[in-house]
């Protein structure tokens, strides 16, 4: 009786974990899209904001490229500061700390891509 008991006990702490992994998973992926529509709605006028393509405007990176290009804490920096650019056709856009999160939940997940 006691055996089985664990074995049920076992069970039901891997099955809470399993869901856990599963909320998990499922949250990071709300945010990701949710940092998709926030780069479409703020930048996508000029960068390619999917996994692949061009941009519409031939010489902003795809954003897919940022990413790659700084590292995570001055990517975050540059986000939640707005993005300098060299270009003054580019919009200076500060995102809240929860957006900056949305969207470098979805470009990692664009990076992590092959």
């Amino acid at each position: 009786m006691r055996r089985r008991f664990g074995s049920i006990c076992v069970a039901l702490m891997l099955l809470s974990a399993s869901a856990i992994s599963a909320n998990a998973a499922e949250s990071k992926s709300k945010l990701a899209a949710r940092g998709r529509t926030i780069l479409q709605e703020q930048c996508g006028r000029c960068h390619a904001v999917g996994p692949v393509g061009a941009s519409p405007l031939p010489i902003a990176p795809p954003m897919r490229t940022i990413y790659r290009r700084f590292l995570p804490r001055e990517l975050q920096a540059e986000l939640s500061e707005g993005m300098v650019s060299r270009h003054k056709e580019m919009p200076q856009v500060e995102f809240s700390d929860q957006d900056v999160y949305a969207i470098m939940t979805y470009l990692y997940a664009l990076s992590r891509r092959k």
